[in-house]
């Protein structure tokens, strides 16, 4: 008896790269892709209504962001993987994405076989970390999961406050970051406070230079 593929959730914010991996897959003899998406919001609505084992994302999608929405997913089923797929290397998204307890970070030079292999893998209990990335993790013996081994001064900032500082740092106003993020402008102010007082910077232009400097700036 045939077993059943392992249901795949794909989000990227790149649409023809979403689309091509997603056909790569149709032929794929273990995993079948049950929903693709550009959108973080969308991912979450999606997963609700799928119920993947997997959803493959990359660290950045438009909308309430991608760690908040692997929060909100991870909430409500706490036994979906999460592996992230992405060209982005930074110390402060290596942190945020172990502290969720995603089950692999590899980055887009992989190959197609690579991603197969750490699905299954996050499938079967275990992690897979593309070799750029395992070497700004170790496994915490005391702790039982893998930790970054630099922690970012960013990771005092919650996920949300992650995503408005990413926001800000680009330029957006208060009135756009509530909108893209289906947040009240009152919300978005008191994150800005927030995330002001804990970095100890309270000047708009410095918050900018400091999120680029901590690699959290993405084209």
């Amino acid at each position: 008896m045939v077993s059943e593929r392992i249901r795949v959730v794909l989000a990227d914010p790149h649409e023809l790269f979403r689309d091509a991996l997603a056909a790569r897959f149709q032929a794929h003899a273990k995993i079948e892709i049950v929903g693709t998406t550009t959108d973080s919001d969308q991912l979450v609505q999606i997963c609700r209504r799928e119920r993947p084992q997997v959803v493959v994302t990359d660290v950045s999608l438009p909308g309430r962001g991608t760690f908040d929405a692997v929060e909100a997913i991870l909430s409500e089923r706490p036994q979906t993987k999460i592996v992230l797929l992405t060209g982005h290397l930074a110390d402060i998204f290596v942190g945020y994405a172990l502290r969720l307890g995603v089950a692999g970070y590899l980055m887009k030079d992989e190959t197609f076989d690579r991603l197969g292999k750490a699905i299954e893998l996050a499938v079967a209990g275990e992690s897979y970390f593309s070799p750029t990335v395992k070497e700004r993790v170790y496994f915490d013996e005391h702790e039982s999961r893998y930790v970054a081994r630099i922690e970012s001064d960013l990771a005092l900032l919650t996920n949300r406050q992650l995503e408005v500082l990413r926001h800000l740092a680009r330029g957006d106003s208060v009135k756009e970051i509530a909108k893209q993020m289906h947040l009240s402008q009152k919300s978005v102010d008191s994150h800005k406070y927030r995330i002001m007082n804990k970095l100890g910077i309270h000047d708009r232009v410095e918050l900018a230079r400091f999120a680029i400097r901590e690699g959290l700036m993405l084209p």
